[in-house]
């Protein structure tokens, strides 16, 4: 027996125990109300794992049933196959006092499960997987074929078990994306093909009315515009939840009242990610667009190209560099705008023949060292156009061959130096009232000292502001205060962090990066330095989480490791940027099995 500080016991091995009838015999032994909270957290785990045993099982004893309905029904003439399903959905409806609707489409998920993907009813069999990932499974291979169901689900199955629903639907839709892209592409051609708004009223007598199957980046840019005008109206001091301001706005919209504050520079921003091969047309991997999922290779590309097309549009492009071993950050950078001659040409461009032309024919081509890009297409107040340049190895200087330059931008880019020091120039108003907050509230940077941080952080130091110069700095600063002067971390850092972090690393958050707060792992009032190292996205739940006394370090591997008020540590892998090709599964499985050890 495992003995506690609160001197009550648990059965030997529960923690590990596997489900059946074992477990559900050292369950019902427990008594919840002498144990300790650590303890409840154990059994609530295990009971986990046996509900979803008793669940597989469930789905079996179905199927069971309906096979035996098949046999006895098999005398009777008038009984055609097709009525079988009909017949065992009315037994079991009338045996467990179901609906006729939910006995057929429980008999059917599970005829789905056990036939179709066994492997997936074995997971949840185990209880590795609970009903509502097996649900999210059955669903999301539903409208593909077997074999590719089969090869998805193989890849997805092994790191279900540490996913959320939504993390797990949301790496099944980009595998599948991936794994046939033409018909990825089909079906949501067809699925566009059926879009239309549909209304109706509740049963609180309130009504809806939604757009259905619209196309994904039509439907981002909306829903980014109406974000940014109940923004505005927010700043102009209306009080009321988000929530309330963006429905009443998104009705005022259609019905034509809406008479509100509308931020003119805002037309309606998109953030896309993608690896440079895919933008090129070398690659179909799945692209990314921010707050909605994975996106096909070919809506990736037509994004990007109108994006880069459209004259109304200011477009800023950011680019990552990313190791080619383990996908982790190395580099994020931002287009610089392009210095054009008088004959409006940009250097190494002639007229008529320039890099547009030939990245739309699809000649164009990227080199690169032993790196792999990733193209971040978003708004901005700034406009910036992708043009080629050259590579070179990580740390060049910025006017040679530099890390973040290549040879082509995606079809229909035009026309700026690519440049992990740029992005200075309309971010420095921000980062100067940052500094100023800090010294009206009492810091010790002063301005000039300010200015020389910010100017120095242009260096080679890149995006995350970790040259040597920006070392020695800061090494300096500590040296002499005990800890870094400067608080807020730059424009510059919070990018990187975005670009690296993605979503919030709280355990099974999914919140966007550019929506979470940019926060100190280390608090800076207790010497933590406002270094990159030291800076993680967490949104304000999570963020309330550790001021409720949760803890959070990272470990070798840069995982964030979270420890709960009752003492359970809770691992949230680093995310690569991208795909570590060069990583085998052997060597995969091992890493993740160190993983689970620290």
């Amino acid at each position: 027996m495992i003995e506690r500080e609160s001197g009550q016991a648990l059965p030997e091995g529960l923690a590990e125990m596997s489900p059946g009838p074992e477990l559900a015999a050292a369950l019902s032994s427990v008594d919840r109300s002498r144990l300790c909270g650590f303890d409840l957290v154990v059994v609530l785990q295990a009971r986990g794992r046996q509900l979803a045993f008793d669940q597989a099982e469930l789905a079996a004893d179905l199927m069971a049933v309906a096979e035996c309905v098949a046999v006895e029904s098999s005398g009777v003439s008038w009984v055609w196959n097709s009525d079988i399903d009909g017949l065992a959905a009315a037994e079991i409806a009338a045996a467990l006092t179901w609906t006729k609707r939910t006995a057929r489409s429980r008999l059917q998920e599970a005829r789905l499960l056990i036939e179709r993907l066994p492997q997936v009813w074995a997971a949840l069999r185990a209880g590795s997987i609970d009903a509502p990932k097996t649900r999210v499974i059955v669903e999301g291979t539903n409208a593909v074929d077997d074999h590719i169901a089969h090869l998805v689900i193989g890849q997805i199955l092994p790191e279900a078990p540490g996913l959320t629903t939504g993390q797990l639907a949301y790496r099944l839709r980009r595998l599948i994306a991936e794994a046939d892209p033409e018909a990825a592409q089909r079906r949501h051609e067809e699925a566009v093909k059926e879009r239309k708004v549909v209304r109706g009223t509740n049963p609180d007598g309130s009504a809806f009315l939604s757009g259905c199957n619209l196309p994904v980046d039509q439907a981002a840019a909306a829903d980014e515009r109406l974000d940014a005008l109940a923004r505005a109206a927010k700043r102009s001091g209306d009080s009321r939840p988000m929530d309330h301001i963006r429905a009443d706005i998104y009705l005022g919209l259609i019905a034509g009242t809406w008479q509100g504050p509308s931020p003119v520079h805002r037309r309606g921003v998109i953030e896309l990610t993608a690896d440079l091969p895919t933008l090129m047309g070398l690659a179909e991997r799945a692209g990314d667009l921010s707050g909605w999922g994975p996106v096909i290779a070919d809506i990736a590309r037509q994004i990007a190209a109108a994006r880069a097309a459209d004259p109304d549009t200011d477009t800023i492009w950011r680019y990552s560099i990313t190791h080619p071993l383990t996908g982790a950050l190395l580099y994020h950078g931002t287009t610089r705008p392009p210095t054009l001659h008088s004959d409006g040409t940009t250097p190494g461009e002639t007229i008529g023949r320039g890099p547009t032309a030939a990245a739309t024919e699809g000649r164009g081509g990227a080199r690169t060292t032993k790196t792999k890009t990733h193209k971040k297409e978003r708004s901005s107040t700034r406009p910036s156009e992708a043009r080629p340049g050259s590579t070179g190895p990580p740390g060049s200087p910025p006017n040679g061959a530099g890390p973040g330059r290549t040879t082509t931008g995606p079809a229909g880019a035009k026309g700026a130096d690519w440049d992990h020091h740029a992005d200075s120039g309309h971010h420095e108003a921000d980062e100067a009232a940052r500094d100023q907050a800090e010294q009206d509230a009492g810091g010790p940077t002063s301005g000039s000292e300010s200015a020389r941080e910010n100017a120095g952080g242009r260096d080679r130091a890149g995006r995350n502001g970790t040259g040597r110069a920006a070392v020695r700095r800061a090494a300096g600063r500590r040296a002499r205060n005990g800890r870094d002067r400067r608080r807020f971390p730059t424009s510059r850092q919070r990018a990187f962090v975005i670009a690296r972090d993605r979503t919030c690393r709280g355990p099974g958050c999914r919140v966007p990066a550019s929506r979470s707060e940019i926060d100190h792992r280390i608090p800076h009032a207790h010497g933590g330095p406002t270094e990159v190292g030291n800076l993680d996205a967490e949104c304000t739940h999570c963020h309330d989480l550790k001021d409720a006394g949760w803890k959070v370090h990272r470990n070798r591997y840069d995982d964030t490791v979270w420890t709960s008020i009752l003492g359970h540590t809770y691992r949230v892998p680093a995310e690569p940027v991208t795909p570590p090709w060069a990583i085998s599964v052997l060597e995969r499985c091992l890493l993740d099995h160190m993983r689970g050890l620290e």
